[in-house]
């Protein structure tokens, strides 16, 4: 092993050792603090780590850790026992916020895949701040959460077909890979009506793959599962991310006491490959010449970013919450970090945009990252949070 190739792994080993110490210290998100440290020690500040071929697959495998975990968190049953009155107000929220987005966008020329960057909802953050505020088990946490899976689906759905247009237009090939994400989808509902079954006929034995053993089983199942959706995605030119996400949203659907599961896997991903990719990010960030006009297009994107978001939750009062509450609610959506970043390298990877407005954007994720929740723990104070409880 050459001596530079040591020192890079030292070097993101201290960081996924220590930035989290440091982001708690300065009240920031985990994943803004990893990236931060990627730009430190990547080309753009001291240059001591260079991109190269090992750390781009456990980047890669670490982005895919982090879709499927997102996908973990949409929990279909609890979308499906709403009321049908929540289910069109939380699905017209985050519907309202990308018409807002390409609205706005438009005016103001802004490509497609800036537009989604600006409405993308993720709930990363949400999840975070819900749970260190205590509010995650409580109505109002559970509502949040919800319109943010909802929007993170959305998101999702919305990079796909952009996607698919950019790489073939609006004719036949276009229809064709609509069709087959289609068909990729119907699979995927056959798959999990099948083992939703299989689960219900024989529970015990399941079970036993969920209970501490020392093969792992469970474990092997929820990855194979994740790269073998993530294969067929490929196969039908659909980015390979939206196959683990969409595992993600099977795996707790069909299997529900898994958390032991999720814990182990957490260990792994959160505790070491998706630091990485959040480090690798910020070793690849160029920094953008900042001049006025690169600040004043920065301010454009926070401030539309946080609008878009917050005016559509507004509609949260229909749901009983105060003024105050519905306002925190769209600001903690504002921040989603890991979709923005996500959105910002399937543009560059697309061709839609070019280093310099991917680093803006991340540079957005970054801001929004961190003014968000800083923002929801202003709104939401201590005495609103027995409410709606």
């Amino acid at each position: 092993m050459s001596e530079s190739s040591f020192l890079s792994i030292l070097l993101i080993s201290f960081g996924i050792l220590f930035v989290p110490f440091l982001s708690r210290l300065l009240r920031i998100p985990v994943a803004v603090g990893e990236i931060l440290y990627g730009i430190v020690i990547g080309e753009s500040v001291l240059d001591l780590v260079e991109p190269s071929q090992w750390l781009s697959f456990l980047s890669t495998f670490g982005f895919l850790l982090l879709m499927f975990a997102a996908g973990l968190e949409v929990k279909l049953r609890e979308i499906n026992s709403l009321p049908l009155k929540s289910k069109f107000l939380y699905t017209l929220i985050p519907s309202l916020v990308f018409l807002l987005s390409f609205s706005i966008g438009k005016k103001l020329n802004f490509n497609a895949i800036t537009c989604i960057a600006v409405g993308a909802i993720s709930v990363g953050i949400v999840v975070s701040v819900l749970r260190e505020r205590g509010l995650l088990s409580t109505h109002y946490g559970k509502t949040v959460f919800l319109v943010g899976t909802i929007g993170e689906v959305l998101s999702i759905a919305l990079l796909t077909l952009l996607s698919l247009y950019y790489e073939h237009g609006l004719g036949f090939e276009f229809w064709l890979g609509v069709g087959k994400l289609i068909l990729f989808l119907v699979v995927a509902r056959i798959i999990l009506i099948f083992l939703k079954s299989f689960v219900w006929w024989y529970p015990d034995k399941f079970k036993f793959f969920f209970e501490k053993n020392p093969s792992e089983i469970g474990v092997r199942i929820s990855l194979a599962v994740m790269f073998a959706l993530s294969f067929g995605a490929s196969l039908i030119n659909v980015e390979p991310i939206i196959g683990a996400f969409i595992a993600g949203m099977i795996f707790s659907t069909v299997f529900e006491e898994t958390e032991n599961i999720e814990e182990k896997l957490s260990g792994i991903s959160f505790g070491f490959l998706i630091p990485i990719f959040f480090i690798y990010v910020g070793i690849n960030f160029l920094m953008p010449h900042i001049d006025i006009h690169t600040l004043k297009l920065l301010a454009i994107l926070v401030a539309l970013s946080f609008a878009v978001k917050v005016i559509p939750s507004l509609l949260l009062v229909l749901e009983n919450y105060s003024l105050r509450q519905a306002l925190g609610a769209g600001t903690l959506l504002s921040a989603p970090l890991t979709l923005v970043v996500v959105t910002a390298e399937l543009g560059v990877k697309m061709g839609l945009i070019d280093h310099h407005t991917e680093s803006i954007l991340i540079l957005l994720a970054i801001v929004t990252g961190i003014g968000a929740p800083t923002l929801f723990n202003l709104l939401v104070r201590r005495e609103n949070e027995s409410s709606n409880s």
